[in-house]
């Protein structure tokens, strides 16, 4: 990789060397299809540069148990086109695990109170 880090927050269970899939290739919610259902494009895993960022994606997951993944993108890395800040978030094909990352549940439930204050 070029010394860029890129982080996805996600569905808990993968383990190092497997696979993060597109929503439409797994069948599940997309947790990022609730806050850009217009923009988001189930056949991507969207990546970020900003492991915060990452971090929101995985404490707001509907099952209540993301995770956080250190990852590599694979296939075409292209801009996301809901990113607000360009060069921090992206979409790929897949991301491989690289890094699992374990939140506190403290810090999952700080993090949902403060995205749902902000709604």
């Amino acid at each position: 990789m070029n010394g860029v880090r890129y982080f996805h927050g996600g569905f808990g269970g993968l383990t190092v060397g497997q696979f993060v899939l597109p929503p439409a290739t797994t069948k599940a919610p997309s947790t990022a299809r609730f806050g850009a259902a217009g923009v988001c494009n189930t056949n991507k895993v969207y990546v970020c540069t900003d492991m915060h960022g990452a971090l929101i994606y995985a404490c707001m997951h509907w099952s209540g148990r993301g995770k956080l993944y250190e990852v590599e993108p694979i296939g075409e890395l292209g801009p996301d086109p809901d990113a607000k800040v360009p060069g921090m978030s992206f979409e790929c094909d897949r991301a491989r695990v690289i890094r699992v990352l374990r939140i506190k549940g403290k810090t999952i439930k700080r993090v949902q109170k403060i995205v749902l204050e902000d709604a």
